[in-house]
């Protein structure tokens, strides 16, 4: 099923206001030290947290957090990042966009000079749960072949592939079968000092717990699909269960992941094209629409010379940087009729990184399609 038709089937969805979804928002103070704000945000169960500061508005999530060396004396506000806020009458095409692009698992509202609610991930979830999805099968926007771990895995080696993937969920393996999944949230929790220890001990806590490995620790309460299961039962799945993911699994062999951001990815706007392009994660700057319009050339280009190209998808991940630079991987699937293309490159620059992609695209596929058509002559002869 092509991805343009699921795009019309959330498209009253993306229209609807976010007024009735809105929920409590975690506000922390930019004085606050990292250990203060782990604590109010376990305190109050969220992955994210925000602030108000010189007319911005800023975000600290768990993942981000994970980075942190001493949580008793660091200041929170190294960590923060700057994410677009909504007004009471955005929409929830626009809280989407928020969540993808900044790899969150909620909108800021902000009224006056005050972050007064988020739209949550799960609030967005529920409102496609409430939709006929039997139709969309879970093999069309699982995440395949997920990073595994197995229990002897260090916890700083868990801690790096989290930072450094910026992801959120790690099976763990043990005789090829998923015993556990160790989050973000859990591994948190081992860097947390205990109430009342001296500040010596507590150094010497962290550098255990991190050495350690990961053995039990995660949650074993894991919602679970086929690869032909539909949207409608991974979301039930998933909402019953109270879990951030769903593992997807074919006898008992781990095939691929569900999150939050792969279902969030369906509701992405659809770019003016010959071939539709649907784009995730790009960011609100100034030459994005720029960009944009580049690659869509790029691919009405190809689209003369691979004309059975069905649709384009591309994906945006803003990788950690240096200082207020940010390394960014884009990433692309072609789907064809009887194949599906995947290309990706890596640069500081997201512009460049597009002008790269768009040329290792046109260079690939142009030779594909020659070799087709010289195929076809000979068929013919």
């Amino acid at each position: 099923m092509s991805l343009d038709v699921i795009y019309e089937h959330m498209h009253k969805i993306m229209r609807e206001k976010i007024n009735s979804i809105v929920s409590k928002a975690t506000v922390i103070e930019p004085t606050m030290k990292v250990s203060q704000v782990i604590s109010k945000m376990a305190g109050s169960n969220t992955f994210d947290a925000f602030c108000r500061k010189n007319n911005a508005t800023f975000n600290v999530n768990i993942r981000d957090l994970l980075q942190s060396k001493d949580i008793t004396r660091m200041s929170v506000e190294p960590f923060f990042n700057t994410v677009p806020s909504l007004s009471e009458n955005s929409t929830v095409e626009e809280a989407v966009r928020i969540i993808t692009h900044n790899r969150i698992r909620s909108a800021p509202v902000v009224k006056g000079d005050q972050v007064v609610g988020i739209v949550e991930s799960k609030s967005i979830l529920k409102l496609i749960s409430e939709l006929d999805n039997k139709w969309i099968k879970a093999n069309q926007f699982f995440t395949p072949n997920p990073i595994v771990i197995d229990k002897q895995t260090p916890l700083s080696t868990a801690r790096r592939i989290m930072t450094d993937k910026r992801i959120d969920h790690l099976p763990v393996v043990n005789n090829n079968k998923v015993t556990q999944v160790l989050t973000s949230y859990h591994l948190l929790q081992t860097i947390l000092p205990r109430e009342r220890v001296g500040k010596k001990d507590i150094g010497a806590t962290k550098i255990r717990n991190l050495e350690s490995p990961v053995g039990n620790l995660g949650t074993n309460r894991m919602a679970s699909c086929s690869p032909l299961d539909d949207l409608s039962t991974v979301l039930s799945t998933m909402l019953h269960a109270n879990t951030t993911f769903c593992l997807v699994t074919l006898r008992s062999g781990l095939q691929g992941i569900i999150t939050y951001r792969d279902i969030l990815n369906l509701l992405v706007t659809k770019q003016k094209s010959a071939v539709p392009l649907f784009v995730v994660g790009m960011p609100a700057e100034d030459n994005s629409d720029i960009i944009t319009r580049k690659f869509t050339k790029t691919l009405d280009r190809l689209a003369k010379v691979y004309p059975d190209i069905l649709e384009a998808r591309v994906y945006v991940k803003k990788l950690h940087g240096t200082g207020s630079r940010y390394n960014y991987e884009v990433s692309t699937l072609i789907a064809t009729p009887t194949k599906r293309n995947s290309f990706s490159t890596t640069n500081y620059d997201l512009s460049k990184a597009f002008d790269e992609l768009s040329s290792i695209i046109l260079r690939k596929l142009s030779k594909r399609a020659k070799r087709r058509y010289k195929i076809s002559i000979r068929k013919m002869v």
